[in-house]
């Protein structure tokens, strides 16, 4: 079954990670971008051809009814009320992520694809990348016996200029680049995140509206804890380092060079692989890195579509992502520990 897309929000981050991504894909068929930039538009039908209908206003885009679905681009603070109006209008959804900027922004999007009774996911597409789904197997399978401590250490350069350096239209830097993060430790740990330490600041790049720098803390039911660095004043050599620990063994990963290391704390010792990613259209971010699991995240979206399944990455796992980071971003302007339950809701 051919699903036929709209992608909304034609940018550069629609065009490399979603659209190059979705032209590649069996069964996947572009219909219409739109974006406010011109040269966008042009881009992107460069890319689909003369065939491709191109909007400036998104609203219009939702009125073809011979769309299935649509991939949601825009800046963040623009995802609630694209994506409202999408499943409202009987589209399934993906949309980028953060889900929303607020909590009540998170539920209105979920209760529209309840009551539409369409497709909603969110791009948090570290599920999908091979490495990731490697060290949730070893965790599923009790390679490391009870998972009790998580960490991710990201040292790397500044924000794309633009909208994503921004306050206002990301929400924070958490929301814009770790909410990746805190879903993975959401979707490792399991069970629900309580509260929330944090720190942070803007100490070296002084110029831009984001924090430069954050240590964040989260502990979850049953004692399990969660740690994530993060540093935007560190551009070379950087590897986004990914690690758990348990009862019986500990994995750490690096993003880059796709490394993997099992350390068991018995006589079966220490394991090193390298974990592939299959072919797909990959592209380099800001700070040089090579973004992956793109492609296998818009697969499982269309199989979602054509069968109704729940998404891996779906609006309420997406939903607990943005509660984290909205707990550590308070914490940094507060001082406190900040209870996930007194949130505003």
């Amino acid at each position: 079954m051919t699903v036929r897309l709209g992608l909304i929000g034609a940018g550069w981050f629609g065009r490399e990670a979603h659209l190059k991504n979705l032209l590649r894909i069996p069964g996947a068929a572009v219909a219409a971008v739109s974006s406010r930039s011109e040269s966008s538009r042009q881009a992107a039908q460069e890319l689909v051809g003369s065939g491709l209908r191109v909007y400036a206003d998104w609203r219009e885009l939702l009125d073809m009814e011979a769309l299935d679905a649509v991939i949601i681009a825009l800046p963040n603070s623009e995802h609630h009320a694209a994506a409202v109006a999408a499943l409202q209008a009987g589209k399934h959804v993906l949309c980028e992520k953060p889900l929303g900027l607020t909590l009540p922004e998170c539920d209105d999007i979920i209760s529209a694809a309840r009551s539409a009774g369409t497709v909603l996911q969110v791009g948090h597409e570290m599920r999908h990348q091979e490495l990731y789904r490697r060290m949730k197997m070893l965790v599923d399978q009790g390679a490391v016996g009870d998972a009790r401590i998580m960490w991710c250490r990201e040292y790397r350069g500044p924000m794309r200029p633009g909208w994503r350096s921004r306050e206002d239209l990301t929400g924070g830097l958490l929301l814009e680049k770790n909410c990746h993060h805190f879903d993975l430790f959401n979707w490792f740990l399991g069970g629900r995140p309580v509260r929330v330490a944090a720190f942070g600041g803007t100490d070296v790049l002084t110029d831009q509206e984001l924090l430069d720098n954050a240590q964040v803390l989260v502990e979850y039911e049953g004692g399990r804890r969660a740690v994530l660095e993060v540093c935007l004043f560190a551009p070379a050599g950087g590897d986004c380092e990914v690690g758990l620990a348990g009862t019986e063994g500990r994995l750490d990963s690096w993003n880059q060079s796709l490394k993997l290391i099992h350390q068991r704390f018995d006589a079966d010792g220490r394991r090193e692989e390298t974990v592939p990613e299959p072919d797909e259209a990959c592209f380099t971010d800001a700070s040089g890195r090579v973004d992956r699991g793109i492609r296998a995240e818009l697969e499982h979206f269309l199989e979602c579509c054509r069968t109704g399944r729940t998404p891996l990455n779906s609006g309420e796992s997406a939903r607990q992502s943005v509660a984290v980071c909205l707990a550590a971003q308070q914490s940094i302007r507060t001082g406190q520990v900040v209870e996930i339950a007194s949130l505003p809701v």
